[in-house]
């Protein structure tokens, strides 16, 4: 049931990048993380073994379900960028990080996806995640989705480091975009998968779990400020926490087949929004004759509107060159474990008498 999660925390980060409001849009992407570390594992361990045809069923898999989306976008950012209008509120909305990529490496980086820190400015701000994501999917492959208790060393090694950092005094902006700090939240991920029937008994009640951990972010938030300053990287790691244990509890949690096909609907968007809305919002502002600054009713005007576009990226984009393809084509595994069949029987064949 992680599909209306998803959608939610797509929509947190909308939220804070159209509206520069703090509430918990800052920490929604490592709560992705966690959830992609949860997921990565699951799938992982269920669909592909360790070995050649395994790997290159999932970094097909990968590519099609990440690419086609964000070269899409990366196409309508370059169209808009070449109208004055749009390309001045881009720059008013992300602060110059909207923008045509400065020499080949900045093409390459903005085409492939490629770079731990991207170069400004960028086609897509929030390519960074994606390589993130990448990155983190090719490691959860090889040796994290495999040994539970290796996992359970990244993982302790991740809080050992985030403990540092607290008592260091970091501020949130010197942790935030880093490897390590990733590294906690995919680490999280994996061993909540691993090690979920250990902890089923800190699941119960369930539906009362899932009502307090869906609030408790947001009293947090309320009362943070008399707590914590703005700089401070101790609420992020307490909102880690939050939606690492409600990821625990919502991967027990079971619907009617009605409700499970529009939970997969409502999380197939979150992708397409987290790409496209500040692209959305670029033109939304220019047709409304807005500066293009963050502010309220440029969320509200741009809401629709990328809901839409993001509902046209996965019917037309996604279910058809995407992921869409990807579950009407055959496995690697399947073919290359065919052509071995075809082999193996053709000299039995050519031994049968005529």
């Amino acid at each position: 049931m992680f599909g209306t999660f998803r959608l939610a925390l797509a929509l947190l980060v909308v939220d804070f990048h159209l509206t520069g409001r703090h509430v918990i849009g800052w920490y929604s992407v490592y709560a992705f993380y966690t959830l992609s570390g949860f997921l990565m594992t699951l799938v992982i361990t269920k669909k592909y073994t360790l070995s050649p045809a395994g790997l290159a069923d999932f970094a097909t898999n990968r590519f099609l379900r990440i690419y086609p989306p964000y070269l899409t976008m990366v196409g309508c950012a370059i169209v808009m960028l070449q109208f004055p209008a749009l390309s001045q509120r881009a720059e008013a909305l992300t602060g110059c990080e909207i923008g045509m990529p400065i020499g080949v490496q900045g093409w390459f980086e903005n085409i492939f996806i490629w770079g731990w820190h991207m170069r400004t400015p960028k086609l897509v701000p929030q390519a960074w995640t994606i390589f993130r994501e990448l990155f983190f999917c090719v490691l959860i492959f090889f040796p994290f989705a495999r040994y539970r208790w290796l996992t359970l060393a990244w993982f302790v090694a991740g809080v050992v480091y985030a403990l540092s950092h607290v008592m260091r005094g970091l501020g949130l902006m010197e942790v935030y975009t880093t490897f390590q700090n990733a590294a906690i939240c995919y680490g999280a991920g994996c061993c909540l998968f691993h090690f979920q029937k250990q902890l089923c008994a800190f699941t119960r009640p369930r539906i009362p779990l899932v009502c307090l951990l869906l609030v408790a972010p947001f009293v947090f938030e309320a009362i943070r400020p008399g707590l914590f300053n703005d700089h401070s990287v101790v609420p992020l790691y307490i909102n880690t926490i939050f939606s690492s244990y409600l990821i625990l509890v919502l991967a027990g949690l079971r619907g009617s087949p009605r409700w499970v096909e529009w939970d997969r609907r409502l999380g197939n968007l979150s992708y397409p929004i987290y790409l496209c809305h500040y692209h959305v919002a670029v033109v939304i502002a220019a047709c409304l004759g807005w500066s293009g600054v963050c502010e309220k009713r440029l969320l509200w005007a741009s809401f629709l509107p990328i809901l839409a576009v993001s509902w046209m990226i996965n019917r037309f984009i996604e279910q058809t060159i995407g992921y869409g393809y990807d579950q009407r084509r055959p496995l690697w595994s399947s073919r290359w474990a065919q052509t071995k069949s075809n082999r193996a029987s053709e000299p039995a064949a050519a031994s049968q008498p005529t």
